[in-house]
């Protein structure tokens, strides 16, 4: 049977019937984990995207670098304890897959599969991301290795970027796994595929918490503040980067501030059209 052909079929018609509660237990579990995994780095990139150092001073980002620290570190024993466990009992999707092609799979899609799944091992391009991964997993996260606590290059690193790129790769490979089906790796709210009702605020939880920090400071209220004397406005303004500028410019429309109107070189009025 052509590879494709599986893209058609679900997965009662794939997996024989006594497997296909173990299957589906497994995929659940598996699906569970890649929300948590997928949820944490989207709200890693809000809150790594968002200009803290326009918006406010370093004190005020101390809650969301350690959100953003507990967050990865969480996301490395996800992906650790998913793909790189090795004790006996544990119950990777390395090993789930082995199983699909062992027992779950009826015999006359066993070889279809097997050539869907073979471009998606993970040893292809990540093994030496996820050897840092157990690495970082093993000696700091889960565990306090002296040598580490001793000499810090002890210990593999991965970044960011190399994050993202295993959760793109895992998501993919679990979709491999499955048949007839597509899944949203992340909660409802978070998901760009959903359309919104016209008169709904379509901003996730996070972007608004982040939204509120804009509104309050200093910065984006400049014109407010300094209503009273408008060449010190025109000073601060002056003063902005292109960069400030555009971001002051992009905030105060999106959470719908009074526009400003400038006048001449001496004056100016902030219009509220409400």
């Amino acid at each position: 049977m052509e590879d494709n052909n599986l893209l058609n079929l679900d997965a009662k018609e794939v997996i024989s019937s006594e497997y296909l509660k173990d299957y589906e237990d497994g995929m659940g579990f598996f699906y569970s984990e890649l929300v948590t995994l997928n949820t944490n780095i989207f709200i890693i990139n809000k809150i790594r995207e968002f200009p803290f150092d326009v918006f406010c001073t370093p004190d005020d980002k101390i809650f969301f670098s350690m959100v953003i620290n507990n967050f990865f570190e969480y996301s490395v024993i996800i992906i650790s304890r998913l793909i790189k466990d090795t004790s006996a009992n544990s119950f990777t999707i390395r090993k789930f897959k082995n199983r699909i092609i062992k027992d779950y799979i009826k015999p006359e899609y066993r070889e279809a599969f097997k050539n869907r799944i073979k471009n998606s091992k993970f040893e292809h391009i990540m093994n030496d991301i996820l050897d840092r991964i157990q690495d970082l997993r093993n000696k700091r996260i889960a565990h306090t290795i002296e040598d580490y606590v001793k000499d810090t290059k002890n210990i593999g690193r991965i970044n960011f970027k190399e994050l993202e790129k295993l959760r793109d790769f895992i998501n993919l490979f679990f979709e491999n796994l499955s048949f007839n089906i597509e899944h949203m790796m992340v909660p409802v709210p978070y998901s760009d595929k959903v359309q919104h009702p016209k008169d709904s605020d379509p901003r996730s939880d996070i972007e608004k918490i982040l939204d509120s920090i804009a509104k309050e400071s200093a910065f984006l209220n400049a014109p407010e503040i300094n209503s009273k004397w408008p060449t010190v406005w025109k000073e601060i303004k002056k003063r902005m980067t292109e960069r400030e500028l555009n971001i002051f410019n992009k905030y105060r429309e999106k959470l719908r501030f009074p526009k400003i109107e400038m006048g001449n070189e001496d004056q100016f009025k902030i219009k509220n059209e409400n």
